[in-house]
């Protein structure tokens, strides 16, 4: 029971925050929202504080869960980009009321993505172990796995910040781009983009 209520006390708070804001949230938008008892809110958490604190375990649990469940739908290494980006671009559609707080109070949103990128990143790197360790920035030590899912994480966390109209087909335009890039890097590729030598030595006469 106590893990349902303070559920409902969380997605409560994400719609408070959604409707106020995080610099006008208070208490007792949180309660009104969640329909529990003032009395029931402070039995779970002492202060907002802590109640924002909760929601941001809420959001790193459920990206965890939605990208275990990818990988588990698609477990070749050799798909893991574009499994992964795919999960990525859909999973802010698990919280819409985020959306709104975006909109609304851009800063506040940009606030908890930049305190959280290195928490996020960190996840990411995790699932993308697999296909990023045998990337050639990361064999020929210019990048590491970490600093490649940065900027995964950067690409995605842009078509929210900045929609478009085509920011729901992204993903499949970087994973096509991150195939292209790993097959022009192959022995093969190179071969055939080397120039040809020219042939030494004299020519027979006629």
């Amino acid at each position: 029971m106590q893990h349902d209520t303070s559920d409902v006390i969380v997605e409560g708070a994400m719609r408070a925050l959604a409707r106020h804001g995080t610099s006008r949230l208070s208490m007792t938008d949180i309660y009104r929202e969640s329909q529990v008892s003032r009395g029931t809110l402070y039995r779970y958490f002492a202060n907002r504080e802590a109640v924002l604190d909760a929601v941001n375990t809420q959001i790193m649990s459920s990206m965890r869960a939605t990208f275990d469940q990818a990988v588990a739908e698609h477990p070749d290494p050799s798909v893991r980009i574009r499994v992964m980006l795919h999960a990525m671009i859909e999973f802010p559609g698990r919280f819409p009321h985020m959306h709104r707080l975006i909109e609304h109070e851009p800063a506040s949103a940009i606030g908890f993505l930049a305190r959280e990128l290195p928490h996020m990143v960190g996840i990411l790197t995790e699932y993308l172990a697999p296909a990023l360790e045998a990337a050639p920035p990361v064999v020929n030590g210019s990048m590491t796995c970490e600093e490649l899912a940065e900027i995964f994480q950067r690409l995605v966390t842009s078509t929210f910040l900045i929609p478009s109209p085509g920011s729901d087909t992204l993903d499949v335009h970087v994973a096509d781009m991150w195939d292209s890039l790993l097959a022009s890097s192959t022995p093969a590729a190179r071969r055939s983009r080397a120039p040809a030598r020219r042939r030494t030595g004299s020519r027979t006469a006629d």
